[in-house]
């Protein structure tokens, strides 16, 4: 405790609070109640009632197992504490890169509460370019690529993704629970995200995330543009520029002091 702080305006319920959390690493991401009542001391009681309430704040996720997983608030506010290292700034030679070289806009996009949140764009040479979306636009996580690694890559926001409602854009939004759920899958195994029309017609965009130690993700990189671009060789060559250029960030980001990775 701070030599300042006068212990009678301490909450001793959020001491108790702080000190399971504590317990979590990065190679331990799901505890049950009995290893956080023994290896913490206190009673089972307290505990479950400890959890119960950081569950209900949205600290916690039960996972199907019974077990205790950190949650997405969590996430999101561990995002705000990486503030200083200025991802938008570390990011910007990618984005300016993967723009020049795939001609169309590159996106940077991190995970909020309603969607994934635009906080960069570059244009590229190609004169005709994507309006739709913009720094500041809000992205449903079922639809276009950047947002749908996020999901991907998130497990508690996949879930929440599943389980809530979802709207057609157009033809091509994916709204099936089962087929996003695939879908979701499917991302995990190839590491990208292609999007053909599925949240503005005649826009396509591929997407891939940028990962955590723990092979979550905090943001991600992707570049969108017309729909008929976005096949053949030109398709293998997005893909390819994409995924590698949300591995090199990753790499980066990783290396860097205070990251926290």
């Amino acid at each position: 405790m701070q030599a300042d702080l006068d212990p009678r305006s301490i909450v001793g319920s959020i001491i108790k609070a702080s000190k399971l959390l504590e317990i979590y690493s990065a190679d331990r991401r799901e505890i049950s109640l009995g290893e956080f009542t023994r290896e913490v001391g206190y009673n089972k009681t307290t505990t479950y009632r400890l959890l119960q309430t950081m569950v209900s704040a949205g600290w916690l996720v039960r996972s199907s197992s019974g077990g205790y997983r950190l949650g997405m608030r969590l996430l999101f506010l561990g995002a705000i504490a990486r503030q200083d290292l200025d991802l938008r700034n570390e990011a910007m030679p990618y984005l300016q890169k993967l723009a020049e070289e795939v001609g169309d806009t590159a996106f940077l996009m991190v995970p909020g509460d309603a969607g994934a949140v635009t906080i960069e764009a570059i244009f590229g040479p190609n004169p005709v370019r994507v309006y739709g979306v913009m720094v500041g636009s809000v992205l449903p996580y079922y639809a276009a690529a950047g947002p749908v690694v996020l999901a991907a890559n998130i497990p508690e926001l996949e879930e929440k993704v599943l389980n809530g409602p979802r709207t057609r854009f157009t033809t091509g939004t994916t709204v099936s629970k089962a087929t996003l759920r695939a879908k979701f899958a499917e991302v995990r195994e190839l590491g990208y995200a292609l999007s053909m029309e599925d949240y503005i017609d005649d826009v396509a965009a591929v997407g891939a995330p940028i990962l955590d130690a723990q092979g979550v993700a905090i943001a991600s990189l992707s570049v969108g543009g017309p729909a008929n671009r976005y096949t053949g060789e030109m398709r293998r060559r997005a893909i390819e520029l994409v995924v590698e250029s949300a591995r090199a960030l990753s790499a980066h980001l990783k290396s860097l002091a205070g990251w926290g990775f």
